[in-house]
């Protein structure tokens, strides 16, 4: 009885054991499973395309994916370390609707990359190989300490044995070879050991250098991009995902060639690419490009100028003619810089097409306004250098500056597929897609840029309120530029940026000083010269922009002499630019008109002062004035594209 008791007691425990197995393989099962489904699918995807700009490249990688039906999220892996996160956008395929697009970063153990990886092997390997080493000569200096102990024993005995006269010679000889066979063998391995050590030693340095070369500071990260998408039905389909790095960059080189007849130079063109983004680009699709894709999108504003006055030696303005022209290209590199306010340091997620839509937090105008505002402070300086610079010096600066040629925005598609080696969070949501009609408007501002603006002017037609941010600008598929939307309400008026017209060009250049003296009065005449060229086939409406300086008081008198063309008749314009000394011209440039044909447009400005003062240096108040007029510039702006 008691052993049956007994046996049921155990049966009822192993029942209780199996039970209590099954619902831990249960609720492990189910951890599986809930585990299972937060996993989604991870790719690398395959980089098909690149164009190269000076300083960063776009590169777009073709990903192809198993999609199940409905919403999910995919992960592109191996983002390179040089990858510009803001720049991240993706576009889908047939029935594929990319909802968002998020960029991550995550500290890993070790380099993910299998060429990163392979040289951490082989550190790891040296290393292993150099403790082994040093182990073994910890070993042989034992063994040496040994010996010593050994030969100071044996050396004792004998001494002791021969003061009674036991000593056993065959035995003392047997101690002494073995000693000096193990020293000789200690020494042997000892130098086999070190000569390792010090090769090891060596060729870790070499693997560490070529580890920081190919990886950098910083590359112990997995970077990657998780896409929200959305199938209409499971299936194969694709994906593209295009990003920009920096590291990246290219410069033109030519070949010579004078032919054995000294009648024909072969010239020929090449490109040196500098590629050191952190990852490979392997049979691609390759365009090398001299735009710029930090380039804003719209024309930037430009403010009225506030000079001063000084009396006659007190003048600051360039000495000669070569100060004069030193100081006007200097300031003019300065404008051409690249520029942008809209790069931030850890990077917003741009989606669908949409790169670059600010930094962490998302950038405000305010970034672009700084940029605005630094390009008019330079330009105020330079149209003050003008102002002030000896006649003379104006005229021989013309022929320093003479043959400079300005560049110009190209794109070289490499023939072929090319393999060029190298060496934090934010998600975004598709609202909506809204058809705009618009209006193209061309706008030259040559005394800050060099560069034709394209822009349109469209109506908010659709349900809802455009809410302000920044936007990035695709002409055709290629990217423009980027740009700030304002906030646009239901059926109002809105102008976009769209980048540079590269078939349009604008100059701007001083042609002559004149000062003559009336009575008690210097009159001091400008003439300016503003140039459009158009290397298209069809003729093109542009808005000219200049400006002519306002007076600080009723002691100079400012005068435009009457310009041809007229200036513009727009009612806006006439009422709250044109009091602030901004000219604007609305003209029409004649097909292929360039070099000696380019449309030229000249005005006089007139400046009358007291014989003995002289135009000065910049206001101290220049930069605060600039600013409130910046943004009374833009209000202005904003009114008139909301009214049209």
């Amino acid at each position: 009885m008691a052993n049956r008791l007994m046996q049921g007691a155990h049966h009822i425990k192993g029942v209780e054991t199996m039970l209590t197995l099954d619902r831990t393989g249960v609720l492990l099962a189910l951890a599986l499973s809930l585990a299972a489904g937060s996993v989604y699918a991870q790719t690398a995807g395959t980089i098909v395309a690149v164009t190269v700009y000076q300083g960063q490249a776009l590169v777009t990688r073709e990903v192809r994916l198993e999609a199940k039906a409905g919403p999910q999220e995919f992960t592109v892996q191996q983002l390179p370390e040089m990858i510009i996160p803001d720049s991240l956008y993706a576009t889908g395929g047939d029935g594929l609707t990319i909802r968002a697009v998020r960029y991550r970063a995550s500290a890993v153990a070790e380099d993910v990359r299998p060429e990163v990886k392979a040289i951490d092997d082989q550190i790891k390997a040296k290393m292993r190989q150099q403790r082994k080493t040093e182990s073994e000569l910890a070993v042989l200096q034992s063994r040496t300490g040994f010996l010593d102990n050994l030969e100071k024993f044996a050396a004792d005995k004998a001494t002791a044995e021969m003061d009674k006269g036991t000593l056993n010679p065959a035995a003392l000889t047997e101690t002494a070879e073995f000693i000096f066979t193990q020293r000789d063998e200690i020494a042997t391995k000892t130098l086999e050991l070190e000569s390792t050590k010090e090769t090891v030693a060596e060729e870790l340095v070499v693997l560490q250098r070529q580890r920081a070369e190919l990886a950098g500071p910083g590359s112990r990260s997995l970077r990657e991009a998780v896409l929200f998408l959305d199938a209409d039905a499971a299936g194969p389909t694709s994906l593209r995902l295009s990003y920009l790095v920096a590291g990246v960059g290219w410069a033109p080189a030519y070949s010579a060639r004078l032919n054995e007849a000294r009648d024909l130079v072969a010239l020929q063109y090449h490109a040196l690419v500098t590629q050191m983004s952190g990852e490979d680009w392997p049979g691609v699709n390759l365009t090398l490009s001299t735009s710029n894709p930090d380039m804003r999108a719209a024309a930037p504003l430009l403010s009225p100028l506030q000079i001063a006055l000084v009396a006659g030696s007190e003048a600051g303005g360039p000495e000669d003619a070569q100060a004069y022209a030193q100081a006007k290209q200097m300031l003019q590199q300065q404008m051409r810089a690249p520029r942008s306010g809209f790069r931030g340091e850890k990077g917003d997620k741009g989606d669908m097409g949409m790169p670059g839509m600010g930094p962490t937090p998302p950038a405000t105008q305010s970034g672009a306004d700084d940029d605005i505002f630094d390009l008019n402070l330079l330009a105020a300086r330079l149209q003050n250098t003008e102002l002030t610079a000896p006649d003379e010096a104006v005229k021989t600066a013309r022929i320093l500056g003479a043959g400079r040629v300005e560049g110009m925005s190209v794109d070289y598609p490499i023939e072929g597929q090319i393999s060029i080696e190298s060496r934090r969070d934010q998600q975004m949501f598709h609202i909506a897609t809204v058809d705009l009609t618009p209006q193209l408007v061309h706008t030259a501002v040559p005394l800050l840029t060099e560069y034709v603006y394209r822009s349109v002017e469209c109506t908010n037609a659709s349900d809802y309120p455009f809410l302000p941010g920044p936007y990035s600008a695709y002409l055709q598929g290629a990217f423009a530029g980027r740009g700030h939307l304002p906030l646009v309400a239901q059926g109002q008026g809105v102008t976009m940026g769209f980048g540079t017209e590269t078939r349009l060009r604008a100059s701007r250049e001083l042609e002559e000083k004149t000062t003559t003296v009336r009575g008690g009065n210097k009159v001091v005449q400008y003439t300016y010269a503003l140039r459009l060229s158009n290397f298209m086939d069809t003729p093109v409406k542009v808005q000219l922009w200049d400006r002519i300086p306002k007076a600080p008081n009723n002691q100079v008198t400012v005068t435009l002499v009457e310009p041809d063309p007229a200036l513009s008749r727009d009612p806006l314009y006439l009422a709250q630019h044109r009091p602030r000394g901004l000219l604007r011209w609305d003209l029409e440039v004649p097909a292929k008109a360039s070099g000696a044909d380019a449309f030229k447009l000249t005005y006089q400005l007139q400046i009358e002062l007291d014989k003995n003062y002289d135009i000065g240096e910049l206001p101290d108040t220049v930069a605060e004035d600039m600013r409130r007029d910046l943004d009374v510039m833009r209000s202005i702006n904003e009114a008139a594209s909301a009214a049209h």
